[in-house]
C-alpha cells in the first residue's frame, strides 16, 4: 500500500474542499453586498428623479422624506435579518463543537473498550499455555521456566496494545482538532458572508501567571495520614495494596569491654532490615504465589519496591521508600470462615537487603 500516494490524496482532497469553501464563501458575500449597494442605488436614484422633477419644494421634501423612511426601514429589516442568520450561526457552531467532542468521546470508549477485549483474549491465551505446560512431562524448574517466558510474551503483546491505544487516541484527538478547525473556519465565513467581522483573538497576556495553588492544604510540619499511599512491586503486577507492615530498620548492638574498662561498652554491629508484609485483597490471580512458588523451587527472583506516600489530594508525592533486592519468604491466601464476612486477603513477606528513603 502505497502511503505516501494516499496522504497526497487526502492532502489534495482537503486542499479542493477548502478553496471551495473560499469561492463560495467569496460569492455569497458579493451578492450580499451587491444587494445592499442596489438598495442605496435605488434610494439615491429615487431622490434624484424627485429632485429633477417639478414638483412644488414642500412636496419634493415630503417625497424624499418618504423615500429616506422607506430606505431606513428596508436596512433595518436587512440587519434584523442579518443579526438572526449570525445568531444561528453561532448556535449551529457550537451545536456542531458538542457533536464533534461527543464523537470523540465514543470514539475514545471504543478504543478503551476494543484493548480491553484484546487484554482478555491475551490473558485467557496466556491462561491456555500456563494450563498446557502445568499438564506436560516438563520438569518442575522448565515448567516455571517455560510459564516465565509465557509471562514476559504477555507483557510485551500488552505493550503493543497499549501502543496502538495510544496511537488511536492520538489520531482521534488530532481529527478532532482539525474538526473544530474547519468548523471555526465555516463560522468566519458565515458571518463574513453577513458582513460580520470574526472577534479578534484574545491578545497574548503579558503579565507573568500566577503561581498555582498547591492542591494539598499540607505542610512540611503536618503529621501524613497513613491510608494515602502507593506501592510498585518491581516486576510482578499484582495490582493495588492495602497495607503494608513492618517497615523497620535497627542496628545490632555489640557488648565490648577492655581491659581497663569498669563498664561495658555498646558499639553498632550490622544494621538489618526487618521484613515486610504485603498485603492486598484476593483476586483471581496467582502472581503473588508464583513468586513465591518460583523461590521454593530455588529460582530467586529478587525485586525492587518503591512505597509512595501521598498528600492529601491523592497525587502529590510526598516522600518514598526504596526496598532493594527483595525476595518472598511467606505467602498466605485464603483465611476461610463460615460466619464471616470480611473480603479475603493475600499477604506476602518480604525479606529486604537495604531501604532508601528519599523525600
Amino acid at each position: 500500500m502505497n502511503m505516501d500516494g494516499i496522504k497526497k490524496k487526502v492532502a489534495k482532497a482537503k486542499a479542493d474542499v477548502n478553496q471551495g469553501i473560499d469561492d463560495g464563501a467569496a460569492d455569497l458575500k458579493k451578492a450580499r453586498e451587491d444587494g445592499e449597494q442596489s438598495m442605496k442605488d435605488a434610494h439615491d436614484e429615487a431622490d434624484k428623479k424627485i429632485d429633477d422633477s417639478k414638483l412644488k419644494d414642500p412636496i419634493k421634501k415630503a417625497a424624499k422624506s418618504a423615500n429616506d423612511a422607506a430606505y431606513k426601514a428596508a436596512v433595518k429589516a436587512v440587519d434584523k435579518a442579518k443579526n438572526a442568520a449570525k445568531d444561528a450561526v453561532e448556535k449551529a457552531h457550537a451545536k456542531a463543537k458538542d457533536i464533534v467532542a461527543d464523537l470523540e468521546k465514543q470514539a475514545k470508549e471504543a478504543v478503551d473498550k476494543a484493548e480491553k477485549y484484546v487484554n482478555g483474549v491475551v490473558d485467557a491465551v496466556t491462561k491456555d499455555l500456563k494450563d498446557v505446560i502445568d499438564d506436560s512431562s516438563l520438569p518442575g524448574p522448565m515448567k516455571e521456566f517455560a510459564k516465565q517466558g509465557v509471562d514476559e510474551l504477555n507483557k510485551l503483546a500488552k505493550k503493543g496494545v497499549k501502543d496502538l491505544a495510544n496511537e488511536a487516541d492520538k489520531i482521534i484527538a488530532a481529527g478532532k482538532k482539525e474538526a473544530d478547525a474547519m468548523l471555526d473556519k465555516l463560522k468566519d465565513k458565515a458571518l463574513d458572508i453577513l458582513g460580520f467581522k470574526p472577534a479578534d483573538p484574545a491578545p497574548a497576556s503579558t503579565t507573568t501567571p500566577a503561581t498555582p495553588k498547591p492542591q494539598t492544604t499540607s505542610r512540611a510540619h503536618d503529621h501524613q495520614g497513613a491510608f494515602r499511599f502507593s506501592v510498585q512491586l518491581g516486576g510482578v503486577q499484582a495490582g493495588t495494596f492495602t497495607a503494608v507492615d513492618g517497615l523497620q530498620g535497627s542496628v545490632e548492638m555489640l557488648e565490648y569491654q577492655g581491659g581497663m574498662d569498669m563498664y561495658a561498652r555498646q558499639i553498632p554491629g550490622r544494621p538489618k532490615v526487618a521484613p515486610v508484609v504485603l498485603k492486598k485483597g484476593y483476586v483471581n490471580t496467582a502472581v503473588l504465589w508464583d513468586w513465591m512458588k518460583s523461590t521454593m523451587d530455588g529460582d530467586l527472583r529478587f525485586e525492587n519496591v518503591t512505597i509512595t506516600l501521598l498528600a492529601d489530594d491523592g497525587v502529590t508525592e510526598l516522600g518514598y521508600y526504596n526496598l532493594l533486592e527483595t525476595w518472598p519468604s511467606r505467602w498466605s491466601g485464603w483465611q476461610l470462615d463460615a460466619n464471616g464476612s470480611n473480603a479475603m486477603m493475600e499477604e506476602l513477606e518480604l525479606q529486604v537487603r537495604t531501604v532508601e528513603r528519599k523525600a
